[in-house]
């Protein structure tokens, strides 16, 4: 399985590169690639879980061909006891996932260890906005979600996705389960995020895709590149800017 397109550049820096790619779990990809294979007898549900999984194991797999990472560590990746996934490499780090039809991954190749997450959310139904947010939110963000909700119901469902994202992939940065959310404060009107459960970076918002991405990576990196996997191969996104913040 080559690589298939190198607008993922071939060449990378020693301080370290972040890419992001993201396909639907149904796009066409290479025809020798079958991990995993698909088991017998799966119900619908089943099937498209199967398929995402394949697709963010080919996504993976395209950019470990390319920072020439052997294949074959696709079957040895391993999980964290908080169900982290990794390699046994310290120079890689990356982060999976998936919602609906869609999958996302991050991947981090630097000199020295550094973190990365990332947040998919292809919402299928009305949720209660307001209600999570009471959940889990500090009182700034709180105040600032109540002046959103007097705007639109629209506008409250962009700005919980974005407080949702943001809360797990600063949280999947470290392998932290989503019983930490409240302990992740949010400033939306200075674009600053602070937890003691992740180390400095930066974090991308985007919310003009079919699905809300938000990912996490740690300062010391480029600033990521972000694709899609699409006819075959990656194109690369460079006129949708995405709101950024600071990290702790």
């Amino acid at each position: 399985m080559g690589v298939a397109n190198e607008n993922l550049e071939k060449s990378y820096p020693l301080q370290g590169t972040v890419e992001v790619v993201f396909a639907h779990n149904d796009e066409p990809i290479s025809a020798d690639f079958d991990y995993p294979p698909m088991p017998n007898q799966l119900a619908p549900h089943q099937i498209n879980k199967w398929k995402s999984r394949r697709m963010a194991n080919f996504l993976l797999g395209q950019l470990f061909q390319k920072y020439q990472i052997p294949l074959a560590q696709l079957s040895e990746i391993k999980r964290t006891e908080s169900g982290r996934p990794f390699i046994q490499n310290p120079q890689v780090d990356f982060n999976i996932s998936h919602s609906g039809e869609w999958v996302a991954v991050i991947f981090c190749w630097s000199e020295q260890p550094k973190k990365v997450g990332i947040d998919i959310e292809h919402p299928l139904k009305t949720r209660r906005y307001q209600n999570l947010i009471e959940y889990y939110a500090n009182q700034t963000e709180k105040d600032y979600f109540l002046a959103s909700e007097k705007l639109s119901q629209n506008k409250l469902k962009n700005d919980f996705y974005l407080s949702w994202c943001l809360r797990e992939a600063v949280l999947k940065s470290q392998g932290v389960g989503i019983i930490k959310l409240s302990e992740v404060k949010h400033f939306p009107q200075q674009q600053t995020i602070y937890s003691d459960y992740c180390p400095k970076g930066y974090f991308h918002f985007y919310d003009n895709f079919p699905f809300y991405l938000g990912y996490f990576y740690q300062q010391g990196l480029l600033q990521a590149k972000l694709s899609q996997w699409q006819n075959h191969q990656f194109n690369l996104i460079e006129n949708e800017l995405p709101l950024i913040y600071q990290v702790n």
